[in-house]
């Protein structure tokens, strides 16, 4: 399969949870939509990639590359979108890269004297999270591998780690009592701290081109079992 030429669009999609998105690079910009798609993916993810093209006069046949968000998350919401994912990289024969749900949502939070603490929804109440630090290249760089953990189960962890931290993502509305345990913490407010789809096509562009864009059979969702 032949590396993108920086000239051709690139899609992004993510369906890692109810907040879903999609994201397009055409001509050197980004436009995005994200929506609440519920547990609707099946019925709201193919319709808003053909919204997103069609606003911007692309083609699907003109994509030069697929990046997808690989979870943690839903398991019903990363099966549709990895699934529509590799159908368009089979179809079109384009390179399909996945990312990390979590390193997308902590990518545009990341600063050098903090750890940014990322979450997304894994359902009963639980949450998937990871801290990530800025690495050298500015990319998110793992300080804890990624949990599936209830809100006390994770502070707690993060009170043992002594680092200032910045918490975003998708959390509780009772986060801010909770987190008086961690005098060292913040919390970013959850219409602030939502993942954006153009994090996912920022992960995935330097890896189109290189063997970590792989042929559609190999990627699989993480899914994450629970904490202990």
């Amino acid at each position: 399969m032949a590396a993108p030429e920086p000239a051709e669009g690139f899609l992004a999609i993510d369906s890692s949870s109810a907040q879903a998105g999609v994201a397009l690079l055409s001509g050197g910009r980004v436009a995005s939509l994200a929506w609440n798609a519920g547990r609707s993916h099946t019925v709201s993810l193919l319709p808003q990639v053909h919204r997103l093209l069609d606003l911007h006069e692309k083609p699907v046949s003109a994509l030069g590359g697929i990046a997808v968000a690989l979870g943690p998350g839903a398991f019903t919401g990363l099966r549709v979108g990895l699934s529509l994912a590799k159908g368009l990289s089979f179809a079109l024969d384009l390179p399909l890269v996945g990312v990390s749900t979590l390193e997308a949502t902590a990518l545009p939070f990341l600063a050098a004297d903090r750890l940014v603490v990322a979450t997304v929804a894994a359902g009963r109440g639980r949450l998937a999270w990871a801290s990530y630090e800025r690495g050298p290249d500015g990319l998110p760089r793992p300080v804890a591998p990624p949990r599936n953990a209830t809100l006390p189960e994770m502070l707690d962890a993060l009170a043992r780690l002594e680092r200032r931290c910045l918490i975003v993502g998708e959390l509780p509305a009772d986060i801010d009592r909770s987190t008086s345990i961690l005098p060292d913490a913040e919390v970013i407010p959850a219409l602030l701290g939502l993942r954006r789809p153009e994090a996912i096509l920022a992960l995935a562009l330097p890896m189109f081109g290189t063997d970590l864009a792989n042929a559609p059979g190999p990627l699989e969702p993480i899914y994450l079992g629970r904490d202990g």
